[in-house]
């Protein structure tokens, strides 16, 4: 290697005068040649200096092949510069490196570069560290996340679900708000169990054609309509009935003679409306000692001279279906003292 100090000592210092000369003055040649010229002996052969250039610097002698291959003359190749002195041997990459016989190829071309194994490095994770790794472990994090949110937010430190302003204060307003704003709409909203009852000057109607009393079998049936007024005031709403059945009883004996569907159908929002619910009279007994058939017949029975026919008592249970309600409302109405809208014939049983 060849340093700036090396042009200031040439090789051969037998004669100094002639060798100041011989080489172009530098800023540093005088004090160099009163420093150095100790050291020497006359015709003692110089050391190569140490260059840092040529060493460690990218754009020195030393790596200038990256570039291109020297050519003679250059700065690169320190013709021009009195730089011949240099060795290319200093300067060439390694090419007689050969790899080790367990990994030699034969078939491939020696290669410059060699690859160098590092041995792998033991495991550094603690062991907590590999139990946050594992599915128990995550999920213990996400459990202390949603316990520490949810502290955070009992204390009003922080919102429900991301939402800053939305903390335990105000979600109890706002629930208390919509718990009132409901109740409000359901008030006027949901519907009332209306209130029915019997018309008093004509309970119930019969279809004459109908009618048919027997002995042997005992039995009686005939077709109907009972009619109510229904009170709808509760109501701020039309009811709507999907169904609205009917089963009528005799008083007497607790026995049902009659039942009835109203349908679908709308009561509107009034008091006193007229509902006309369609029923089917159908009884049958053992024999004519029945009570509930011997009731029936007598008080339907032909008008004789001198004979009084007794009342009707009945009772009405309506079982009501309204949209709106889950549950199915039962009312009762009863009426007695009623005299029966038919007669039979006299030549009936």
């Amino acid at each position: 290697m060849t340093s700036r100090l090396s042009y200031d000592f040439p090789p051969n210092q037998s004669n100094r005068s002639s060798s100041y000369n011989q080489y172009p003055s530098t800023p540093y040649a005088d004090d160099a040649t009163s420093h150095k010229s100790q050291y020497y002996e006359p015709g003692e052969e110089l050391d190569e200096p140490f260059d840092v250039r040529a060493d460690f610097d990218g754009d020195g002698p030393r790596w200038s092949e990256r570039k291109g291959a020297r050519k003679e003359g250059s700065l690169r190749s320190g013709g021009a510069l009195g730089m011949g002195m240099m060795e290319d041997a200093n300067y060439r990459p390694v090419s007689t490196h050969f790899p080790p016989s367990g990994y030699a190829d034969t078939t491939k071309s020696v290669s410059r570069e060699e690859m160098v194994s590092v041995p792998m490095l033991g495991p550094e994770w603690q062991k907590s560290e590999l139990h946050e790794l594992s599915r128990r472990g995550q999920a213990e994090l996400k459990g202390d996340k949603r316990s520490k949110a949810w502290k955070e937010w009992t204390r009003d430190q922080r919102g429900l679900c991301g939402v800053r302003w939305l903390t335990r204060k105000v979600l109890v307003f706002i629930i208390f708000a919509f718990l009132a704003a409901l109740g409000v709409t359901l008030f006027f909203v949901l519907p009332r169990v209306p209130n029915f009852e019997f018309y008093e000057d004509s309970p119930f109607t019969v279809d004459n054609s109908t009618v048919n009393f027997n002995r042997v079998p005992t039995n009686f049936s005939f077709s109907g309509n009972l009619n109510l007024y229904g009170d709808g005031s509760s109501s701020y709403l039309p009811i709507h009935f999907s169904s609205l059945q009917a089963t009528l009883y005799d008083e007497t004996t607790n026995k049902a003679i009659a039942t009835g569907d109203w349908g679908n159908h709308y009561l509107e929002h009034k008091d006193q409306q007229p509902v006309i619910l369609p029923v089917r009279f159908a009884y049958s007994a053992v024999n004519t000692s029945d009570t509930t058939w011997n009731n029936m017949y007598q008080a339907c029975g032909h008008k004789w001279t001198g004979v009084v026919r007794p009342d009707l008592k009945l009772r009405l249970i309506l079982k009501m279906s309204i949209v709106g309600l889950t549950n199915k409302p039962e009312i009762s109405t009863q009426i007695s003292d009623i005299e029966c809208p038919f007669e039979l014939g006299t030549n009936s049983v």
